[in-house]
């Protein structure tokens, strides 16, 4: 599709600062609202692309949790009969229950910021950017601890239901972690391909080659982590994502491969359950012929 290599480079590079400041700005618009109605009850954290430094400039809204301390959300799904029985028999039941928090923290943002600005929606509660800010995706959340067996934590996170009843576990500092290791390991190269491909796709789309929902940024992100170093050591970064597309391509018509691509956290896999690579596997073949030379 003949993307020039100027263009390819922008692609890569982070946002501006004038857009990091209005990300910045919508952060800081949100954690004075949540601290003002919760004090130190809650802890509001960044998450997502913007915190990880994959986010481009048409998708810079920012995702903020705002986790309230007291309670947790528990798995326990790999414990025995025995450790169940006796986890239950030590845990008291929360008396603030997740959905009246979720509903205390939609009223103090329509509060704030006023009902023309607040959209609630299934997984998060949207707070529309101006010409200051972006628009903010705030997620109301409980703490979430996994166990390997009675007593033993294997990895805290967050967790939330949507407003469908879906329950969500997500570990967003353990994403961040490893995203900042990985573009490490590959001389500063993971990030810039995971904006590539984001733009791509987008671009794609305007074009009406791809449906809009062919490929989420958070997909593409875990996607591109799940590749070895030496995909990110090209001479140029055209090469570098061509590289990075084919291989999952290819591993997604594996089905035993494809099984165990792991979100950026490693500690949920992609492609289990009902989740399939299809999906990945086209987008990636079109991704790779689009930045052809």
């Amino acid at each position: 599709m003949n993307v020039s290599g100027d263009r390819i480079n922008l692609w890569a590079s982070p946002i501006s600062e004038t857009e990091e400041q209005k990300c910045q700005n919508a952060m800081s618009a949100v954690i004075e609202a949540m601290r003002a109605r919760f004090g130190t009850d809650v802890t509001v954290i960044k998450q997502g692309s913007h915190r990880n430094r994959t986010n481009i400039r048409a998708d810079s809204d920012v995702d903020i949790a705002v986790v309230y301390n007291e309670s947790y959300f528990p798995d326990t799904s790999s414990l025995s009969a025995v450790d169940k029985a006796l986890h239950e028999a030590n845990t008291t039941a929360a008396t603030y229950r997740f959905e009246q928090f979720k509903n205390d923290v939609h009223a103090e943002l329509l509060k704030v910021f006023g009902a023309e600005t607040v959209e609630r929606k299934d997984k998060c509660i949207r707070v529309k950017g101006n010409s200051y800010r972006v628009n903010a995706d705030v997620v109301p959340a409980f703490g979430h601890k996994r166990y390997r067996s009675f007593g033993n934590v294997e990895a805290e996170g967050i967790g939330f239901v949507t407003d469908r009843g879906v329950t969500t576990f997500s570990y967003p500092d353990q994403h961040y972690a490893n995203g900042v290791s990985k573009n490490d390991a590959t001389d500063r190269g993971y990030k810039p391909v995971v904006r590539i491909l984001k733009h791509t796709r987008n671009e794609m789309i305007d074009k009406a080659i791809i449906e809009p929902d062919s490929m989420a940024s958070f997909l593409i992100e875990s996607l591109v982590w799940n590749i070895p170093h030496a995909h990110f050591r090209n001479q140029t970064r055209r090469e570098d994502a061509r590289a990075v597309a084919l291989q999952i391509w290819s591993d997604m018509k594996d089905s035993d491969k494809a099984k165990n691509y792991a979100e950026v956290s490693d500690l949920k896999y992609l492609f289990h359950g009902d989740h399939t690579p299809t999906k990945a596997q086209a987008f990636m073949l079109q991704a790779w012929d689009y930045l052809a030379i």
